[in-house]
């Protein structure tokens, strides 16, 4: 069976930047492992009701239940705690199915009170320790990559998926999330062997850049509706997402030109990537 093991930043990023890709895995009965890196919460505020990890669980929720609408199955799911490289995960099972959601729970960036978030500090700062938000030990950048390592080697999966590791050189209004851009570069790295070639064949796929109507039009590929089936299915979850505001993007899902390495290339970390996007 072919496995698929995708990592992204937040709850929403697989559905609106990996789709139909994403759709594909799931009505072919792959197995398919998604790793959200971030617990993509925002902190508490004047106007909010929300936050923190209330928050996070709202988007975890509608993840769940864009997942089993894709699967055709009931939204129900088993909880299992795995240990890779020392480290306990959280992780999801949906009943009946080979699709599995991974929860690492680090801080996300959220402007204006913190514009950068922890993944972005750990890949800056090697002593920096990243404390994910549901109370599990902390992280310093050796041992998370070692952890996304780990778990690659122990999932085995035949091809993986990550945002884009040039997301912070699109141009505004379009520059991709730095959580986005870290997050990508962190699990690119857990990818590389000693030699710093790639292990599993890795492809990169663009964010907020698909917005661009000029550059980025929809794809002739007729597989929008499923798209925004998903999509619809998780925004009610998630109170910060407007649902109208994204479905311009439902026919559109772009590779990086590029950014697609097979097993044996050789990757770099981009040198540029030196302050928050």
């Amino acid at each position: 069976m072919t496995t698929t093991l995708g990592f992204v930043a937040h709850q929403d990023d697989c559905i609106l930047f990996m789709n139909p890709d994403l759709w594909g895995d799931i009505f072919a009965g792959r197995s398919l492992w998604t790793v959200y890196l971030t617990a993509g919460e925002v902190p508490y505020r004047t106007g909010r009701t929300y936050g923190g990890m209330d928050y996070a669980d709202m988007r975890i929720q509608g993840a769940r239940a864009a997942y089993a609408e894709a699967a055709g199955v009931p939204n129900s799911w088993s909880f299992e705690a795995k240990t890779w490289n020392g480290h306990q995960v959280a992780t999801n099972q949906l009943d009946g199915t080979d699709i599995h959601l991974v929860f690492c729970f680090i801080h996300a960036a959220a402007a204006p009170e913190d514009p950068t978030g922890d993944l972005y500090r750990m890949l800056h700062d090697p002593s920096f320790v990243a404390n994910p938000i549901d109370g599990r030990p902390g992280y310093t950048r050796s041992s998370f990559v070692g952890m996304l390592s780990a778990m690659i080697n122990d999932i085995g999966p035949d091809y993986i998926r990550t945002q884009s590791t040039r997301g912070h050189t699109d141009l505004a209004p379009n520059r991709d999330h730095v959580d986005h851009t870290s997050g990508a570069i962190l699990a690119a790295m857990a990818n590389l062997d000693a030699s710093g070639h790639t292990r599993v064949r890795r492809d990169e796929y663009l964010g907020y850049v698909i917005r661009d109507d000029s550059t980025y039009p929809e794809e002739p590929s007729g597989l929008a509706d499923f798209k925004t089936t998903m999509w619809t299915t998780y925004a009610p979850h998630d109170p910060e997402v407007s649902v109208n505001t994204w479905l311009p993007v439902m026919g559109k899902q772009y590779r990086r030109q590029g950014g697609s390495y097979l097993p044996g290339d050789p990757w770099t970390a981009p040198v540029d990537f030196t302050s928050p996007v």
